[in-house]
This record gives C-alpha cells, structure tokens and sequence, in this order.
C-alpha cells in the first residue's frame, strides 16, 4: 500500500481493554504504513459515523450485546456494513470456536473469521496485510484497466482521423 492513500480501520469492539490493545497492535504493525483507526463500543456508534469517515476494513465482533443488552448484533452490524457499501472488508471476531457463526458470517460478507485465542492479535495482523494486497491489487487493476481504455481510444480516434483525411481507403483497413 502506497504511504500517500490512507487506510482507515473500524475497530467495533465492547471490550474497551480488547480494542485499545488491538488498535495498539495494529498501530505497530503498520508504522510505515498510513493508518487510521477507530474503535467503537457498539455497532450503532460505528453506523453514525460508517459513511461520513468511509473505513476500508471493519474488525467486528460477533457478541457486541454482551455488554450492551440493548446493541446489535455482529451479524446485524455486519449486514448494515454491507448494505452501505459492499467494498468495505470486514473481519468478524468472535470467542465462539463455532463452524455455524463462521458459516454465517462469510454468508453475510464477511471477509475473514477470527476465534478470539491467544493468537488472535497475529491472526488480525495478518488478515489485515492480506487485505491490505487485496486492496492493492483492486488498485493497480483499475488503474490498468483505464490505461487500457484511454490506449484504445487514443488508437481509435488515430485510426478515424486517417480515414477522415483519406489517407487510406477504409478497405486497406479490412
């Protein structure tokens, strides 16, 4: 990822101690990286600000009601992240070693699903460097693909301009 576009990541997390810890972790992982963060407590508080700050990548927990009664849901939060833009990247966490919650988070659109174990840090750094060329590669194949489009119309408007001045018959052309 170029220093230059700027990366911003969502961290929806009701640990407090859990998200200043991984935004911490993430901030030295990716310190010659230009990286925003920022952590909300419930799905609800991310949603206000989701199309206003526009994230790439949304680290979600799946059980965001267990401090919050009242909050939605991962899944909830996750169909609302996709409904606003289905481009944003989402890494579902979770303290459930479930197959149907990891089945029905990639259903919904998650990107990747993450057991919160002891290594759950390392395995959210890694998805994120993995997004990361994801991203990248999106990048450069729109970028291609554009050079390839003002290529073609650039040969296009050559070849009309010979035919219009007569220079070659069109039947040459065929």
């Amino acid at each position: 990822m170029d220093t230059g576009k700027q990366m911003k990541i969502f961290i929806v997390e009701d640990n407090n101690v859990f998200a200043l810890a991984l935004k911490a972790d993430i901030k030295a992982a990716f310190i010659q990286k230009n990286v925003k963060i920022h952590t909300f407590q419930t799905g609800e508080t991310c949603m206000d600000k989701f199309k206003e700050l526009k994230p790439d990548v949304v680290i979600l927990d799946y059980h965001l009601n267990s401090k919050f009664t009242d909050a939605a849901d991962g899944i909830k939060v996750l169909d609302w992240i996709k409904n606003e833009n289905k481009e944003a990247y989402v890494i579902m966490l979770t303290g459930d070693d479930n197959i149907d919650i990891a089945l029905k988070s990639f259903k919904h659109g998650a990107a990747d699903y993450i057991v919160k174990s002891d290594t759950k840090l390392r395995k959210i750094i890694f998805s994120l460097f993995n997004l990361m060329k994801i991203m990248e590669a999106k990048r450069d194949a729109k970028r291609y693909k554009n050079v390839l489009i003002a290529t073609s119309l650039g040969i296009a408007v050559i070849i009309g301009v010979i035919i219009a001045f007569g220079f070659f018959s069109p039947s040459l052309l065929l």
